[in-house]
C-alpha cells in the first residue's frame, strides 16, 4: 500500500512539473498594431488618433516621421495623443500596441501634415502717381511656434512727380487670450506706441468688434459685426461716411460685398463685389487667430479675380477689374504673386509680392 501510494505522488509530480514546463516556454505574442491613423494640425500641434486595439492592458507609443523613437515620454492609454511642434515642415505619423512587454510592429503611416510660416513678404505697389515697397517680417512665440509676436513693417513710397521719398517705420506686436487675437499694438521705432486696436468675441468665438485707438489710448473709433442666420456678416461703425458693409462667405472664402452708405451730398454710393479663389493656401494660414473671422485676412485661400461694380443713385460710375498670377511651393503655399488691373480686361501690372517661409 505504501509503495502505491508514493508512486501515485512520484507521478502527480512529474505531472506538475510538466504542465509548469509548458506554460513557462509559452512564447508572449504581440499585439497587432492600430489599423486606422488620424493626423491633423491644431495649433502648434498635431492632434494624433487611432483606432483601438482589443486586449486587457494595451498601451500604446507614437512616431514620427518613421524615427525609432517614440515621441511620447510616457505609455499612452488612451487613443489620442498631441505632438507639441517646435519647428515648421511635413509630418507623418505611426503607432504601435503594446502587451505584457511586448510591442507591434509599427501600424499603417498616417496622411502628411504639413506647417508651413511665412518669414518675410515684400510688396511692390504700383501707380501712374508713385511706387511703394513694403516688407514685412514675422516672428512667433518659441513656446508655441504657430503664434505670432510680432511683424515688422517698413513701407518707402517714392512719388514719381518729384521723387520724394516717404518712410512709414513700425512694429505691430500681438496679444493673444488662449488662441485668439485680442489686441494689435503698433508702435514707432523709438517704441512709442502709434495706435492699436482691440478685438472683442462673442461665446461662439465669433468676431464682435474691432475697436482702434489712438497712441494715448483713446478711442478713435469703433467697427461692430452682426452675424445672420443666412450666414452674412454685416459691418458698422461710428466712423463717418463708414456706411453697411455686407459680406458673404463661402468655404472659409470672402466670395462677395456689398458696402452702400449715403454722402454728406445725399449721395447713395454702392459698391459691390465679387471674388473668385484659388484651391492654394495663403501664407497666413496657419498663424494663430489669423484663421478667425478677422475681416479682410481670414480668406482660407487665395484671389484669383475680382470685380467691383460702382453706382451712384443707382447709375454705374466705375467698374474695376483684376486679376492675380501665382506661384507655389511644393507644399502648395504662394512663394509669388503679380496682380493685374485694368479695364476692358485686367492687363496693368499693379502689385508684385514675394514671400519667403521658416
Amino acid at each position: 500500500m505504501k509503495k502505491k501510494i508514493t508512486l501515485l505522488f512520484i507521478s502527480f509530480f512529474i505531472l506538475a512539473s510538466c504542465s509548469s514546463d509548458e506554460d513557462s516556454s509559452a512564447t508572449p505574442v504581440a499585439p497587432m498594431a492600430p489599423v486606422t491613423i488620424k493626423a491633423a494640425l491644431n495649433g502648434g500641434g498635431v492632434d494624433v488618433s487611432w483606432s483601438v486595439v482589443g486586449g486587457t492592458g494595451i498601451t500604446y507609443n507614437v512616431y514620427r516621421n518613421d524615427n525609432p523613437v517614440k515621441i511620447n515620454a510616457a505609455p499612452l492609454t488612451e487613443t489620442k495623443f498631441k505632438d507639441v511642434l517646435t519647428s515648421t515642415g511635413s509630418f507623418t505619423y505611426t503607432v504601435t500596441a503594446n502587451s505584457g512587454g511586448m510591442e507591434s510592429a509599427k501600424g499603417i503611416v498616417s496622411e502628411k501634415v504639413i506647417l508651413e510660416l511665412p518669414k518675410t513678404r515684400t510688396v511692390e505697389s504700383i501707380s501712374t502717381r508713385e511706387n511703394t515697397k513694403s516688407e514685412y517680417t514675422y516672428t512667433y512665440d518659441a513656446t508655441n511656434i504657430t503664434k505670432i509676436i510680432s511683424q515688422t513693417i517698413k513701407s518707402t513710397t517714392t512719388r514719381l512727380s518729384d521723387q520724394t521719398v516717404t518712410v512709414y517705420d513700425v512694429i505691430a506686436k500681438y496679444t493673444y487670450n488662449d488662441d485668439l487675437i485680442t489686441k494689435v499694438t503698433y508702435y514707432n521705432v523709438d517704441n512709442t506706441v502709434k495706435s492699436s486696436y482691440e478685438y472683442v468675441y462673442n461665446t461662439k468665438r465669433d468676431l464682435t468688434s474691432m475697436i482702434r485707438k489712438g497712441f494715448d489710448g483713446t478711442i478713435d473709433y469703433t467697427i461692430n459685426y452682426a452675424y445672420g442666420t443666412d450666414g452674412l456678416i454685416t459691418e458698422t461703425s461710428d466712423y463717418p461716411d463708414w456706411g453697411t458693409w455686407v459680406y458673404t462667405y463661402e468655404k472659409g472664402n470672402m466670395i462677395k460685398y456689398v458696402h452702400s452708405t449715403s454722402y454728406v451730398d445725399m449721395t447713395n454710393y454702392v459698391e459691390t463685389s465679387d471674388f473668385v479663389y484659388d484651391t492654394k493656401n495663403m501664407s497666413t494660414k496657419n498663424i494663430l487667430g489669423f484663421n478667425t473671422t478677422l475681416i479682410g485676412v481670414n480668406s482660407a485661400n487665395n484671389e484669383a479675380s475680382s470685380s467691383v461694380i460702382v453706382t451712384e443713385d443707382g447709375n454705374v460710375v466705375n467698374t474695376r477689374l483684376s486679376r492675380s498670377e501665382y506661384t507655389y511651393n511644393e507644399n502648395g503655399y504662394v512663394l509669388t504673386k503679380m496682380r493685374f488691373h485694368g479695364k476692358p480686361s485686367p492687363t496693368v501690372l499693379n502689385e508684385k509680392t514675394a514671400i519667403t517661409y521658416y
